[in-house]
């Protein structure tokens, strides 16, 4: 299965399905609107996307799969998370993708491969009620460079980026393969629940301070 070919077959199609935002036609001022509208459209069209790129589409997921849409290739499933991604720069968007655990279940007992589909968009200059698709980037998600990945203490650790797609696209290894990922994102898994350990330890050690001096003072030990 080569990932940057699959890659680039999708962002052709998903660049044609939306031709007509690349110049504001649609108007959608509000960017969570204009998520939803992404997403929606690429639902419409997606059994005819897969039908003319050889690939079987799967029905689409429950709220705890990871991804958004998705099809079988070469008897492997192939998940697709659509973001949207707001480019004024006073927006927040935290980057995040799913729990480590489900990412990994999804990678390695169901044998998945895992892509993004990225859609940056900004407000129109001509008109202020339409919003201007600025680009869209297809990649897998384990071929990112490794400073985008990060994991947040969150549930049982939530899995971020900490750049859009496009901003480290020169950055990616398209040929890099599962055991190289595996390796990169296990130590980052191992480090971070070593912190959380120790940060939780402290707390521990806090709340039986506190028991110890009755109840008089309590502050988190640091």
């Amino acid at each position: 299965m080569n990932l940057r070919d699959i890659s680039q077959k999708l962002e052709t199609e998903l660049s044609k399905l939306f031709e007509e935002l690349w110049s504001g036609i649609a108007a959608r001022e509000d960017s969570r609107a204009f998520g939803a509208m992404i997403e929606h459209r690429i639902k419409q069209n997606w059994e005819a996307i897969c039908s003319r790129c050889g690939w079987s589409s799967v029905d689409l997921p429950g709220r705890r799969t990871i991804f958004d849409f998705g099809f079988t290739v070469e008897e492997r499933i192939v998940g697709i998370d659509v973001k949207t991604k707001d480019l004024d720069t006073t927006k927040y968007s935290d980057g995040g993708i799913c729990a480590v655990g489900n990412l990994l279940k999804f990678l390695a007992n169901d044998r998945g491969q895992f892509i993004i589909a990225e859609f940056g968009h900004n407000q129109s200059t001509a008109n202020s009620d339409t919003r201007d698709l600025e680009y869209i980037r297809v990649a897998p998600f384990t071929a990112l460079p490794v400073n985008a990945y990060r994991i947040e203490n969150l549930g049982t650790g939530q899995v971020r980026l900490n750049y859009t797609i496009n901003q480290v696209w020169d950055e990616i290894e398209w040929e890099r393969d599962i055991t190289k990922f595996y390796d990169y994102f296990t130590d980052l898994a191992i480090k971070h629940y070593q912190r959380v350990g120790r940060d939780a330890l402290r707390r521990l050690e806090s709340i039986e301070a506190f028991r110890k001096s009755g109840y008089a003072k309590f502050q988190f030990i640091r």
